[in-house]
């Protein structure tokens, strides 16, 4: 598509008389499409370290309530390990505010009088609470990046790169509705969610 564009705005440009000029022009719209594509392509990297993060923070979570220790202790020392609890507690409740079991999606989910649908009726709707899409992705992009940054804050950069590196593997079996789902999948989602 940027060749095309390029293309036509050669076309249009020949009648130029200027060379220098059109090279300028030239040099400007390829900055901006150059520019356009980094962007479009910083939305996934943004999900997919939320996606981390959150995978991290469910993890994590999970192992210190069953075991009541850090197994893959990122540095904390044992003054801050509760406020780093607290962090993630924090930020668990921020990543999943729409689908937790407190929200309208898990409600109606929940609520016995929608028994008598089926279970495809119920979870769409169910699912259909969630902000769209676009909007997801954006919450889920700023939650991360204000997540990293209490970190750092709190706990400093090292903690924060350590962090970083377990996330990378971390497992978790919840997960950030950040792409469009089929049907079998948000019956996934919505079930696990609301469990």
């Amino acid at each position: 598509m940027g060749y095309l564009i390029l293309t036509k705005l050669a076309n249009r440009l020949t009648t130029l008389k200027s060379f220098g000029l059109w090279f300028c022009v030239l040099a400007k719209v390829t900055l901006l499409l150059s520019s356009s594509s980094a962007n479009s392509q910083s939305a996934p990297v943004a999900v997919e370290s939320a996606q981390h993060s959150f995978n991290y923070i469910i993890s994590t979570l999970n192992t210190f309530h069953s075991t009541g220790r850090l197994v893959n202790n990122p540095g904390i020392d044992g003054a801050d390990l509760e406020a780093f609890i607290d962090v993630l507690d924090a930020y668990r409740e921020e990543f999943s505010f729409g689908f937790n079991l407190d929200s309208a999606m898990c409600q109606f989910y929940l609520n016995p009088e929608n028994g008598r649908m089926t279970l495809e009726e119920k979870t769409d709707i169910a699912f259909s609470f969630l902000a769209n899409l676009k909007s997801r992705l954006e919450r889920y992009a700023g939650v991360d990046r204000d997540f990293q940054q209490t970190l750092k804050n709190e706990f400093g950069s090292l903690i924060l790169s350590q962090i970083q590196r377990q996330s990378v593997t971390a497992v978790s079996n919840q997960q950030l509705p950040a792409s469009s789902f089929g049907e079998a999948a948000v019956i996934g989602f919505v079930d696990s969610a609301c469990s």
